[in-house]
């Protein structure tokens, strides 16, 4: 574009265009990175060094990136621009940006602004604090912060927090989506906030957990929640009515024994937290309902179709024969139940 054609940037230097930076690179003789350029109005918004240096040299046009978006998005944007190249803010310029983010960007988290302006979160807090009033919008805790993330988060957490504890500390049987759901925070804060309880050791808080230990908490949840409904399934199928043997009383021995087999592998570790384990255990859940529905569509099969389906279940019976001798050969120590194949 033409040099004289372009408008000046809104620019986060306070002090404005630094004259002996421009006149260095002008006579750098090095070939300048494309300046960025709004498309609407063509004010630059990042690169006001490198369009007086091109002014310096005399060239009458210079090469251009364009950006698109809203006055207060592209001022960010040349935030950003100048906090990763170029003459590096000063503390005051960066501090400066702090406040107008957070009169154009209310919404948006401490860790967010700290990111865009090169300064750390306290510091975004401190000015903050300083600019929050009981009209301001950053002060009202029911508006939701947007993380680096792009999640958004309420801005009282730590009461939301605090309020999870309580209700841990009173009620240490409660689920962690329950005390989630009823203190407003996520499952992974309230697995976290159960730990350092049980542990007695202060663990930083943080509403932007690490997606390493968000993931443990929400295996740790579903694991549990499988492990419920692998023995709760087994003990419904054992309240069906049998079928060959209602009065046995070895069957219901055995059943009880199933459930008890199954409550041992719920609650095992290596199985719980595992992939391999929690598919084994959404397997057996799905055995146990296969089971139940099984008894009642038996019950409805016509007579002169029993002999052909006696055989596909004595089929499937044998399969499961044989899988329970190979598990019953393995190596405890060394070996999978595969090798004794």
């Amino acid at each position: 574009m033409p040099v004289e054609s372009l408008l000046p940037a809104d620019s986060p230097r306070l002090e404005g265009l630094h004259e002996g930076h421009a006149q260095a690179l002008a006579e750098s003789g090095t070939e300048f990175e494309p300046i960025l350029v709004h498309r609407d109005t063509g004010r630059v918004v990042d690169g006001m060094h490198r369009l007086r240096a091109a002014i310096l040299r005399g060239e009458p046009r210079i090469t251009v990136h364009y950006v698109d978006g809203a006055s207060a998005d592209l001022f960010i944007r040349s935030v950003q621009a100048n906090i990763s190249h170029g003459l590096p803010l000063t503390l005051g310029d960066r501090k400066a940006a702090v406040l107008r983010i957070l009169a154009t960007h209310p919404h948006w988290s401490d860790r967010a602004i700290a990111a865009v302006t090169g300064v750390s979160p306290k510091t975004v807090g401190a000015v903050r604090g300083k600019r929050s009033t009981e009209e301001s919008p950053q002060s009202n805790p029911s508006i939701p912060r947007v993380g680096r993330d792009g999640r958004a988060r309420p801005a009282d957490m730590p009461e939301r927090r605090e309020k999870a504890r309580s209700l841990l500390a009173e009620r240490p049987r409660a689920t962690l989506r329950e005390v989630a759901q009823e203190a407003g925070v996520s499952v992974s804060t309230a697995h976290r906030l159960r730990q350092e309880l049980r542990s007695c050791t202060a663990v930083p808080a943080s509403d932007e957990q690490t997606p390493a230990a968000a993931a443990a908490a929400a295996v740790h949840e579903d694991s549990a929640y499988l492990a419920s409904l692998v023995v709760a399934a087994s003990q419904r199928c054992t309240g069906l009515a049998p079928l060959p043997t209602p009065a046995d009383p070895s069957s219901r021995g055995t059943a009880r024994i199933r459930v008890r087999a199954l409550d041992v592998l719920s609650n095992d570790p290596s199985i719980r937290f595992t992939d391999s384990g929690r598919a084994l255990l959404r397997w057996l859940n799905g055995q146990a309902h296969g089971l139940a529905a099984g008894e009642q569509l038996l019950a409805a099969v016509p007579p002169h179709c029993a002999r052909a389906l006696t055989e596909v279940v004595s089929h499937y019976a044998r399969e499961w024969e044989r899988l329970a001798a190979g598990l019953q050969q393995t190596d405890p120590m060394n070996g999978s139940w595969r090798a004794v194949r």
